[in-house]
Formats: C-alpha cells, structure tokens, sequence
C-alpha cells in the first residue's frame, strides 16, 4: 500500500511516498531517489507541561542542622572508593564542624578531602597515613 505524506525539513516541504515492502523495513521515494527507511520501534515520548504551582514562603520550613549536643549517635565516615590515605587531619577528641575535612584519600592520582557529615568530636580514627582502604571501610567515627 502506497501512501504520501508532506514533510517539513528545515523549513522546506517535501512531498513523500511511503509504500510498504513487509517485515520491518519501508521504502520511502521523493523525487525519483529511493532512501531505505527502518520504521521506529517505539513513539518518541511526549511530555506534558504542567502549570508551575506557586509555594507559600510560609510553608516552607528551614532545614536544622543537629549540634554536638543533640547527636547521641555516633557517626561513622567510610570511604567513598578505595585508595590510600594521604593525610588525617584531625586528632582523637577534637571537635569538628559539618563539611571539615577529616582526611584526604588519594585514588586513581587524585586527591580526595574526606569531610564530616555532621558537627561532632572525633570519637576514633580507624586508619592511619599511607594506608591502603576499600570502598566502605569506616575511617573516623564522630560522636
């Protein structure tokens, strides 16, 4: 079955027909030329815009950090991939803030600042310098 189809390529029409030769595959001729053409499996996804919704300054609440007082649990700080431990940088009893790097853990030549997740103190440092570490091991734990 032959069918036309108009297609618009970069602003300009082109009048095309489309004839069905079986299996997965069509044949498309435009002007004496015939162009093989595999048919698509799946439509192209269609997205539907919604309206954006307004939100009430007053309905959003601040997010609170924990302090040092509040944190009963302690916190253990893994490493993020495996490597060797460069340089600690805290001490056992230090008290450390959130986003302070602990350490730094070079992996594949670079340089790496291991930091803490949470305000805290330096309950234990389970690594020392120039030691080999695997993705997940603990490192320090803070409490």
């Amino acid at each position: 079955m032959v069918r036309k189809f108009t297609v618009r390529v970069n602003g300009k029409e082109y009048v095309v027909e489309v004839e069905e030769v079986g299996g997965s595959s069509v044949q498309v001729q435009q002007k004496q030329s015939e162009t093989p053409v595999a048919p698509v499996s799946a439509p192209a996804p269609v997205t539907r815009q919604e309206p954006v919704q307004q939100v009430k300054e007053e309905n959003v609440k601040p997010v609170e950090q924990p302090s040092v007082s509040s944190s009963s649990a302690s916190a253990k700080i893994v490493a993020p991939m495996s490597g060797v431990i460069l340089k600690i940088l805290v001490s056992t009893g230090q008290k450390v803030e959130y986003g302070q790097k602990l350490l730094i853990l070079e992996a594949m030549k670079m340089e790496n600042d291991i930091v803490s997740d949470k305000p805290g103190i330096v309950k234990s440092i389970k690594v020392k310098e120039g030691e080999t570490v695997d993705t997940g091991d603990v490192l320090v734990e803070l409490e």
